[in-house]
C-alpha cells in the first residue's frame, strides 16, 4: 500500500487554496480509514477517528511536511482533543478557496466553522446566482451565502439558530468586501419561524443544508419534509433549490422521494458530487447535492 505520507505530498497544490489532501474515511485506505488531513496554508490539520497504533509512526513522519503549523485533533474521544505537532496554533487562520475567504476557530471547537466538502456547492453558487435572491437555511458560518454574493446575487437571506455562527457570518462578509447591504442574518429556530422565512420571498434559489441531527429543533428524518412542502409558495418561476443531505445513513433517494411526494412542481437535475467524491468508495456516504427546478407556470 502506498505510504501515507506520500499520498499528501502528492496531493499538495502549490497556491495557497484550502484542501483535503488525505480522506481516510472513504474507505480507500482501510489502514488508515480513520486519518483525514487538511491543508489550509501555512496550517495542516490532521483530523483523528480512532486510536490506533499506526498512528504515532504516521505523526512523527509528518513533521517533516512543509507547513508553518501541524495541528492533530483527536476527535475520538468525549472531548476533541487539540494538540500543536509543529510550530504554534495560530490567532487567526484563513482558509482560502477560489478567490473567497473564510475564519476558520482552530483549536477550540470539535468544528472549525468551515467544510471543504461543500466546494462544489459554493462554486455552483459563484456561477449561477447573478441577480438572483437567495434564501440559504441552515447557513452557519455563511460560506455560501459569501459565494453567491461574490457571484453577483442580488440580496441573500441567512437563518441559522445561532448567534455565534451568525457572527462569524459576518466576519466572512466581511473578509470578502462584500456590501453588507445586500445581505440579511436572520437568528431563528427556521421550524418555528416561518413568517420570518417566507416574507422577504420569493427567492430565485434556495439552499437547504440542514444537520443531521439538531437536538429536539431538527431531525432529518423527522423534519426535512417539512421545509420541502413549503418550497413553492416561497419561490418564483424556474426558482432552483439546493438540497443538501449529509448523512452515512439516508442516501440521495431519500431527497428525491421528499420532492416527489411534497414538492411534485418540482423537477430534479442533477447531483452536484462533494469534492471528495474521487476519495471516497461510496459517495453516497457522504454528502449528497441535489439541484431541483421549478417548472415554469
Amino acid at each position: 500500500m502506498e505510504n501515507l505520507f506520500s499520498i499528501i505530498s502528492k496531493n499538495t497544490s502549490s497556491d495557497n487554496s484550502c484542501s483535503r489532501l488525505f480522506h481516510g474515511r472513504g474507505n480507500r485506505y482501510l489502514d488508515y480509514e480513520h486519518i483525514v488531513v487538511d491543508f489550509y496554508p501555512p496550517v495542516l490539520l490532521i483530523t483523528l477517528y480512532k486510536d490506533k497504533p499506526n498512528t504515532e509512526e504516521f505523526l512523527q513522519e509528518v513533521l517533516s511536511f512543509p507547513a508553518e503549523n501541524i495541528l492533530v485533533q483527536k476527535r475520538y474521544l468525549p472531548r476533541p482533543e487539540w494538540i500543536v505537532l509543529k510550530g504554534a496554533l495560530p490567532n487567526s487562520s484563513i482558509a482560502q478557496e477560489g478567490g473567497m475567504k473564510f475564519e476558520l476557530a482552530l483549536g477550540t471547537f470539535q468544528n472549525i466553522g468551515f467544510f471543504l466538502d461543500m466546494a462544489r456547492g459554493r462554486e455552483w453558487l459563484l456561477k449561477n446566482s447573478k441577480d438572483k435572491r437567495v434564501l440559504n437555511l441552515f447557513s452557519y458560518t455563511c460560506s455560501l451565502s459569501v459565494a453567491a454574493l461574490k457571484g453577483g446575487a442580488y440580496e441573500v437571506y441567512n437563518f441559522d439558530m445561532s448567534k455565534a455562527a451568525l457572527s462569524v457570518g459576518q466576519k466572512n462578509h466581511r473578509l470578502n468586501d462584500i456590501d453588507q447591504k445586500k445581505v440579511k442574518f436572520m437568528p431563528f429556530d427556521i421550524m418555528k419561524s416561518w413568517s420570518k422565512v417566507t416574507k422577504p420571498g420569493p427567492y430565485d434559489i434556495i439552499i437547504i443544508d440542514p444537520p443531521t441531527n439538531q437536538g429536539d429543533s431538527f431531525k432529518v428524518e423527522r423534519d426535512y419534509y417539512k421545509i420541502v412542502k413549503r418550497l413553492s409558495e416561497m419561490t418564483s418561476e424556474n426558482a432552483i433549490v439546493l438540497a443538501c443531505l449529509n448523512s452515512p445513513y439516508l442516501k440521495s433517494d431519500f431527497l428525491a422521494q421528499l420532492f416527489s411526494e411534497h414538492a411534485s412542481g418540482f423537477e430534479f437535475l442533477e447531483i452536484i458530487p462533494s469534492a471528495f467524491a474521487e476519495m471516497e468508495i461510496d459517495v453516497e456516504a457522504g454528502l449528497k447535492i441535489l439541484l431541483f427546478k421549478k417548472r415554469g407556470g
